[in-house]
């Protein structure tokens, strides 16, 4: 090819390579990611263009692709901070952590004043568990910028890890500073520590996920013993659920127009204005009852001594906390135990194509809110689940349930100890590395089976 010809292809790729960016500032993943891609097709030599396709395909969840891209502009010779950093933020999402760290070191040691790198680097020391770091480089970012939501979110988060829950709490009031959770303006005056709530009715307002709120409804009851007066807001699929909590007045929808109220807080707020720390966290059980019971019960399948429940997927933002359903097989193997299944979404396809569905009972037809799923546990012997709405709600209940925990998994579990502070009735099944399927459920069929020789003891709780 003459060198006028290879100009031209130079030429059209850098073309490719500014039509990707424009479509990037613009919002248009899908046009961007398409022009980065012509451009590595066109000048597959050129390191920018295949990290550029890197950081397009992991924007669209396509991680494995986007580590290939990064590693191909890392042979190409473009090992500057920005793809050392580009490649380790890859590497982590898809559980590679100590690879991960060693790019993400590289780019800040280039670049040792550049905030973006060194947060990223914060949040990788946050997953391998190398909380003090990560709280030290945390802590120096929010001195420098203190104006940034991102920052002083995830040093709350931080504190709340290493169980600080003075610090993590005071520090959870940065949600509101982050671009995917405004805050909602409610008329009147919101209610702050130290204020008198006897005789007053209280607006708590729904935030966050249905996991989020069925651990904090826990401080409900607390409230209404202190004489507060309770309008509960929640999402609609939590309403029967949450309208038979002691002491609650009243339940509206999210959205609904509230009652007069004298002052309000959002739910998630609770434990900081109540004072909660690491060690004394309200862990009464049950907080929670289902609203009414089954019309039909289960019953016990003939043969088996224990019923058991079982959720193996949730969402995947933001990050993934399901297991591979196939991978749960071995808890199956013991015929003295009666499966039954309480996931809900799209994840329910999973039995049929698995072939799981044969060993297990699909509970999803009954289901239409979270009361139907409380009745339906109240009749279980057990839950597993990952760690999901289902677990706070079991948790809520007082059912004995074992959770499944990826590697990287939140703060409300710590990362040690099968115990949980939050649940006295939880035991936790945690993975030994992000990879590891196999380990805790090989312990937990142990256990389940040591469970079906005693069916009737106290097997369930947490030791």
């Amino acid at each position: 090819m003459s060198d006028t010809a290879n100009a031209n292809i130079r030429l059209d790729a850098g073309r490719a390579l500014a039509d990707g960016a424009r479509a990037w500032g613009d919002g248009n993943i899908d046009a961007a990611l398409n022009a980065f891609a012509r451009a590595a097709q066109l000048a597959p030599s050129m390191p920018l263009a295949h990290m550029n396709l890197g950081v397009a395909l992991r924007r669209q969840g396509r991680v494995a692709a986007a580590i290939a891209s990064h590693r191909r502009a890392l042979a190409l010779g473009g090992a500057d901070a920005a793809l050392h950093s580009n490649l380790g933020n890859a590497l982590r999402e898809a559980g590679h952590l100590a690879e991960a760290e060693t790019h993400l070191r590289k780019a800040v040691e280039a670049q040792p004043d550049n905030a973006s790198f060194i947060y990223n680097l914060a949040l990788l020391l946050r997953d391998r568990r190398d909380h003090a770091r990560c709280h030290e480089l945390l802590t120096a970012l929010v001195r420098r910028f203190p104006d940034n939501g991102d920052y002083a979110w995830d040093l709350a988060l931080s504190d709340l890890y290493r169980g600080d829950y003075a610090a993590g709490f005071a520090g959870y009031e940065a949600r509101w500073r982050l671009a995917r959770s405004p805050e909602r303006p409610f008329p009147g005056p919101r209610w702050r520590s130290g204020d008198e709530i006897a005789g007053k009715t209280l607006l708590i307002a729904a935030e966050q996920g249905f996991g989020d709120a069925l651990q904090f409804a826990r401080f409900l009851p607390l409230l209404v013993r202190r004489g507060a007066r309770l309008v509960v807001e929640c999402l609609p699929e939590q309403r029967d659920l949450f309208a038979a909590i002691d002491g609650v007045g009243q339940v509206i929808a999210k959205g609904e127009t509230p009652p007069p109220f004298h002052l309000w807080a959002p739910v998630m707020s609770l434990a900081g204005l109540l004072g909660t720390t690491i060690d004394a966290i309200p862990d009464r059980v049950p907080y929670l009852r289902a609203p009414k019971a089954l019309s039909r019960p289960l019953g016990r399948p003939p043969g088996t001594v224990l019923n058991v429940g079982l959720i193996w997927a949730g969402k995947t933002t933001p990050r993934d906390r399901s297991w591979p359903l196939e991978r749960l097989l071995p808890l199956m193997v013991d015929p003295r135990i009666a499966w039954w299944s309480l996931q809900m979404g799209p994840r329910v396809a999973d039995l049929a194509a698995s072939g799981v569905g044969h060993l297990v009972r699909d509970l999803s037809p009954a289901i239409g809110s979270f009361g139907d799923t409380a009745a339906l546990m109240a009749d279980l012997d057990l839950i597993v689940t990952i760690d999901t709405s289902a677990a706070h709600l079991a948790g809520g209940l007082g059912k004995p349930v074992w959770v499944l925990l990826r590697y990287v998994s939140d703060w409300r579990w710590q990362d040690d100890g099968e115990g949980c502070p939050w649940y006295p009735t939880m035991r936790l099944f945690r993975q030994s590395d992000p990879f590891d399927y196999d380990g805790p459920v090989a312990r937990m069929a142990d256990e389940l089976s040591r469970a079906a020789d005693r069916p009737a003891g106290p097997w369930s709780n947490a030791p």
